[in-house]
């Protein structure tokens, strides 16, 4: 009997898909800086911790494209990219400082996970615009803090404390802000919501890392459907003093246009996707058809619908013949006739 069930069992575990039973694959990326004289060690980590992030996510970028090969999913590089944003998790950090020949450098080693059995292309290829703003996103603000470390390894005195102290804060922000998009990515907007209520409730936070705290809280109520706090938010973030070429807070506009347009409220929507088609210099183009969209609703006296041919008046319509329409209902005529 032992055996008969046991055979059984062999049975159906051999009935189970071969993926089902892949292991998530581990990936293992450093990052290193060397630090100068008056550099900061919270500078030096950070920096290091930001290279490392950038090798993990090439590294997930392998993994990612062969597992769409078994998918017969052919990706661009750019999809690769953004879907191995989305799906890497980083589980184990370490930070190590050493004196290296009179020169301290710091290393940052990750150990992050890529499960495969876990990602729906499928799903992720559908959604790829959303998936694809946020990563414009993580990637505007990774290059905004590239610029401010070239510029604190140059400056000095006084100069370099104070770009530090700005380095520090962005890093530090930007950490959150980055984890952040990735829940909003994999679907785990309640837990981004939870961290970002973090950020909004600390009073040393200010201007525009404040305003984007609010937009990105804002993102994951619109992507939980929970619009009348998606735009509580997306106000509180138009109010708070930002600048847009660090943080686009102008994206507010796009998604309570878009709001607007589910609710019907037409010409709100036109006035906020235009403001939004504006600010994005007139190079998105889902902003631009959404706008298109809201005017034509909000305005239909300026898209008269074309009316058809009608040889019995005008009534707006064109007063041109149709001749092979006639000579049809003639011929037709002179058929039934005869």
């Amino acid at each position: 009997m032992k055996q008969v069930i046991l055979g059984i069992i062999l049975g159906l575990v051999c009935l189970l898909p071969v993926n089902g039973l892949a292991a998530p694959q581990q990936i293992t990326a450093s990052g290193v800086y060397i630090m100068g004289e008056n550099d900061s060690p919270k500078i030096a980590k950070d920096a290091a911790r930001q290279e490392a992030m950038r090798s993990a996510t090439e590294k997930a970028g392998v993994y990612v494209e062969s597992y769409s090969k078994t998918q017969n999913m052919e990706l661009t590089a750019d999809d690769v990219k953004v879907i191995s944003g989305a799906v890497l998790k980083v589980l184990r950090e370490q930070a190590v400082p050493e004196l290296s020949a009179g020169v301290w450098k710091y290393t940052v080693t990750l150990t992050c996970e890529v499960d495969t059995d876990n990602i729906d292309l499928k799903s992720m290829m559908e959604n790829r615009s959303k998936l694809e703003k946020l990563q414009k996103e993580r990637d505007a603000l990774k290059k905004q803090n590239e610029e401010l470390l070239e510029r604190y390894k140059q400056a000095q005195g006084q100069e370099k404390e104070k770009i530090g102290s700005e380095l520090e804060s962005q890093y530090s922000l930007q950490d959150i802000f980055d984890r952040c998009a990735v829940m909003i990515q994999q679907g785990e907007q309640r837990r981004a919501i939870f961290e970002l209520n973090k950020v909004i409730g600390d009073t040393k936070v200010t201007d525009s890392p404040l305003a984007y705290a609010y937009y990105l809280r804002g993102r994951a109520y619109y992507e939980r459907n929970m619009d009348t706090e998606a735009l509580t938010d997306f106000a509180s973030a138009e109010r708070t003093p930002h600048n847009n070429s660090i943080y686009p807070i102008w994206r507010v506009n796009y998604y309570q246009g878009l709001i607007y347009s589910d609710r019907r409220q037409w010409e709100k929507a036109y006035w906020e996707l235009e403001q939004a088609w504006e600010d994005c210099g007139h190079s998105d183009k889902e902003v631009e058809s959404a706008m298109l969209r809201a005017k034509r609703h909000a305005y239909p006296e300026q898209y008269p619908e074309r009316q058809p041919a009608n040889n019995g008046g005008n009534h707006g319509g064109s007063t041109e013949v149709d001749w092979g329409k006639v000579v049809s209902d003639v011929l037709i005529g002179i058929l039934r006739e005869g």
